[in-house]
């Protein structure tokens, strides 16, 4: 039987608050940042499409080409076992969303958003069960044709929502500057608000990439905007973003 070992009450910790600092300990940080299934999942990302790059610039030798092509399918089959029941964040969005008072193009671009989002990621649980030999890799053709035309209405309806909620910022920001002085920079709202444009920002942009990638799916990789090169960048571009916002917010 394993006992628990209760540290005694006159050692120190090894490593320094964090409470009272601006930086934080690197390490600590790390852990914080693993600890979230977001931070993993975008870690994942980075490693998958880093791949997906390698292969599409055909640098691999012949012999490392397969192994990249492996760890690349099997990477993605990971993400989609460890994004298990994500859909339920979407439904609660949703539900928070119809509790405010918002106006009904709102409402509407918010079930977009959130409702295309969770069936999305619904149907990525059922794409996993096939793939890991539960169900029929028929029933995964027809789920990821629907998945993706999902997903693409969510980015559709979050974009849209995320160029309002820019502007809304913006207008926030100008009027805090007409209060304060045009000449004070220094204002803490002023900086919280500034920052909190520039992850609106950096998201709109990742969503523009995510959406270009659904947008092949949807074409089945038909078209000039679906070059193998132009979507693993697209995807490595929404990594860092992703995990950029994730390393911030932990």
């Amino acid at each position: 039987m394993e006992v628990e070992a209760k540290p005694s009450q006159n050692l120190k910790p090894l490593l320094p608050s964090n409470s009272c600092n601006d930086r934080r300990d690197f390490l600590l940080h790390l852990e914080a940042y693993l600890a979230r299934r977001d931070g993993v999942d975008k870690l994942l990302k980075i490693s998958r499409y880093a791949a997906k790059i390698a292969i599409a610039t055909s640098l691999p030798s012949e012999t490392l080409a397969p192994r990249l092509k492996a760890f690349e399918s099997s990477v993605g089959l990971s993400r989609k076992a460890f994004r298990l029941g994500k859909f339920v964040q979407d439904i609660n969005a949703l539900r928070t969303a119809a509790g405010r008072p918002n106006s009904v193009v709102d409402l509407l671009l918010s079930a977009a958003a959130y409702g295309g989002e969770g069936v999305y990621y619904f149907l990525e649980q059922v794409v996993w069960l096939s793939k890991a030999g539960i169900l029929s890799p028929e029933l995964a053709r027809k789920c990821q044709k629907v998945s993706a035309w999902a997903e693409l209405i969510g980015y559709v309806g979050s974009i849209t929502l995320k160029v309002k909620e820019v502007r809304k910022i913006r207008s926030t920001i100008e009027a805090r500057r007409r209060t304060v002085g045009s000449g004070d920079s220094d204002d803490v709202e002023i900086r919280k608000l500034s920052n909190k444009l520039f992850l609106k920002q950096l998201s709109i942009v990742q969503d523009l990439a995510d959406g270009l990638m659904v947008l092949g799916d949807v074409r089945d990789g038909k078209g000039f905007l679906t070059d193998p090169l132009m979507m693993a960048s697209a995807g490595m571009l929404s990594a860092f973003i992703s995990s950029h916002k994730n390393w911030t917010s932990c």
